[in-house]
């Protein structure tokens, strides 16, 4: 394996754990924490297993649809598993929709998708530009090479969901996980406060 090769695997690595984060908190139950956040919990049917497998990815909103792009085009799991059955479940905080997902094979729609992603978030052009053959992610180069993405459209069908949601944690993790949240903020309100008060020593001497 070349250096490169390895660097972009240790790359695709550490995203995959990161985006993987969200979704341990969803386990903890504090979900509609995460409501101002522009992710959802995708759970797709494993083609093999049959079973729900929940994914994080961040999304864009146009009236009811979603749209979301995978980053790893067609060779992400969870993106050939729609393949193979596009019912899927969507979870936002409290939120929880079931929907149909679609590869968005028109060109225009995939480009305003793109454009939805870019014009918040200036890492999007970077990315963008990383995931395809563009030198550029503004509007002319990504309609040059849009066919390069995999946008897909995720359209809510008012049935309930047929996929179940994420699955808490136990509740003794739960607690844990809450012990060590207050032991955390006591701390750092401990070490803010102490913090003060040297300052003020400090202006008093």
């Amino acid at each position: 394996m070349s250096l490169s090769s390895a660097t972009i695997d240790r790359s695709r690595d550490l995203a995959m754990h990161l985006l993987r984060a969200p979704l341990h908190l969803y386990k903890l139950g504090w979900g509609p924490a995460l409501n101002w956040l522009p992710l959802l919990i995708l759970t797709t049917r494993g083609r093999k297993s049959g079973l729900a497998r929940h994914v994080v990815v961040e999304y864009r909103r146009h009236g009811s649809k979603y749209y979301i792009v995978s980053g790893w085009g067609a060779d992400t799991d969870w993106y050939r598993n729609v393949q193979q059955d596009n019912r899927v479940t969507i979870q936002h905080g409290e939120h929880v929709v079931d929907a149909r997902a679609q590869l968005v094979d028109d060109p225009a729609e995939a480009l305003r998708a793109l454009y939805m992603f870019s014009r918040n978030s200036w890492i999007y052009e970077s990315l963008f530009a990383r995931m395809s053959s563009a030198q550029a992610a503004d509007l002319n180069t990504l309609a040059e090479v849009v066919e390069e993405f995999t946008v897909l459209r995720l359209e809510p069908t008012g049935d309930e969901p047929e996929l179940p949601v994420v699955e808490l944690y136990s509740e003794q993790v739960r607690q844990v996980a809450l012990l060590v949240v207050l032991a955390i903020g006591l701390r750092l309100l401990l070490a803010v406060l102490l913090s003060g008060s040297s300052e003020g020593k400090k202006r008093d001497t």
